[in-house]
């Protein structure tokens, strides 16, 4: 008979408990008792009810101002997850914010919030949908001032610039941000030329997040077409729509790394199937090879000498041009790959950049046509550093028979 062994028996229940969604980004309520601060400014404390008690560790990474005014017997709120220290075998929960009784009413309308949702199934794992590995459009939902469309928009040029981006607008806080949200989300989760969307903001309190919590928002995530990735606050912060999210990344640079695949990997990944194609290919020759070989050999009497000899000649001709015949084709493809490499290289915005030239943009569209200019819009200069925001004073058409100049 087999027997477990306590370490495994301990990580088995670690496990469960980490597992276990209920357990993961909760919020508590119930008095101090036993508070100690360590030399290393962590704190260590009981919380309990009228019935139970846990010991619960406030990290000093985590303390900040939480901490001020805190007494042995207050009444607290926290936020955190259950953990398991695997040395001694205890339960633990895990401090990541501590409010004073009074300000944790937010939170307990999230929770309820929340408890409603993963009730409804919003949350379910089977519901969420993959990520393409290589998409050809991304929609992206934040703020057309912020930082976060800056980052997004940089970790795809060095990634991957022949993926398009398309940005949504939306109000990433406030009163009413929620309505725009979901009903921008409704529609883009619709858009079958989209292949990825990122909801993204950056850091701020609950009340600067609280949008995100919104069921409306909720509700449009979960029936979105086209799969989401959610960056919303620092990577501490578990709004809602991250829960009802297909994939939920720490930051937004994460989300475009998530989104965009990496050009240069994409290379290596083909030149590797290459090779294992001629490999194979090799083997196989080899194998046939020894098979005849065996097979001549298992045959070989005094009466079939002459007709063997002949066919073993014939057999060792066709390996011969088969070879040949592989050697050229793979030679020919080589060419191919090379010469798609050259032109996809040829067809990188950025080289043109670096040469001087600037991608033009107005109202969010790329310009390809000059009649397509609105007189009365600004135009957009986009640069390899950044973006030259211009109005139109005039605008010279180079026709097929003559110089066309209209002033605006």
């Amino acid at each position: 008979m087999k027997y477990a062994s306590v370490t495994e028996v301990v990580r088995r229940i670690k496990d469960d408990l980490q597992s276990d969604y209920r357990l993961q980004s909760i919020a508590m309520e119930g008095s101090i008792i036993g508070l100690k601060r360590a030399s290393n400014g962590h704190y260590y404390m009981n919380l309990h009810d009228e019935t139970c008690s846990i010991r619960a560790i406030l990290f000093r990474s985590r303390v900040g101002h939480s901490m001020d005014g805190v007494r042995e017997g207050d009444q607290v709120v926290v936020i955190g997850a259950v953990n398991v220290y695997e040395k001694g075998g205890t339960v633990s929960f895990i401090i990541e914010k501590l409010f004073a009784r009074g300000v944790g009413t937010l939170q307990q309308q999230y929770e309820k919030i929340k408890k409603e949702l993963y009730e409804k199934g919003y949350f379910a794992p089977e519901h969420k949908k993959s990520i393409p590995r290589f998409p050809w459009t991304v929609g992206v939902l934040t703020s057309a001032t912020g930082a976060v469309l800056h980052d997004i928009h940089k970790i795809a040029a060095e990634r991957n610039p022949y993926v398009e981006i398309r940005l949504f607008p939306v109000p990433v806080q406030g009163t009413g941000a929620e309505t725009v949200i979901a009903r921008t989300l409704e529609k883009a989760g619709r858009n079958p030329s989209l292949d990825v969307l990122i909801l993204a903001r950056g850091g701020g309190s609950m009340e600067d997040l609280w949008c995100f919590n919104s069921p409306q928002v909720v509700q449009a995530i979960y029936d979105a077409q086209v799969p989401v990735i959610t960056a919303i606050g620092h990577e501490t912060d578990t709004t809602l729509a991250d829960y009802a999210a297909d994939v939920r990344a720490a930051t937004p640079t994460h989300a475009a790394e998530l989104a965009f695949p990496d050009f240069e990997e994409i290379q290596m990944d083909l030149a590797a199937m290459a090779d294992q194609a001629y490999q194979s290919v090799i083997q196989r020759l080899d194998r046939l090879e020894r098979e005849l070989g065996r097979t001549v050999a298992a045959l070989q009497t005094r009466r079939y000498d002459d007709f063997l000899t002949m066919k073993d000649e014939s057999v060792s001709q066709l390996i011969r041009l088969a070879r040949q015949h592989l050697d050229l084709k793979l030679t020919r493809e080589t060419g191919r790959l090379q010469a798609l490499k050259a032109s996809l290289s040829a067809m990188n915005p950025a080289l043109f950049v670096r040469k001087g030239y600037g991608q033009l943009e107005q109202d969010g569209h790329v310009l390809t046509d000059m009649k397509l200019l609105r007189q009365e819009r600004p135009l957009t200069i986009q640069l390899l550093e950044g973006t030259i925001l211009t109005e139109i004073k005039e605008v010279t058409i180079h026709g097929s028979d003559k110089r066309k100049t209209k002033k605006l």
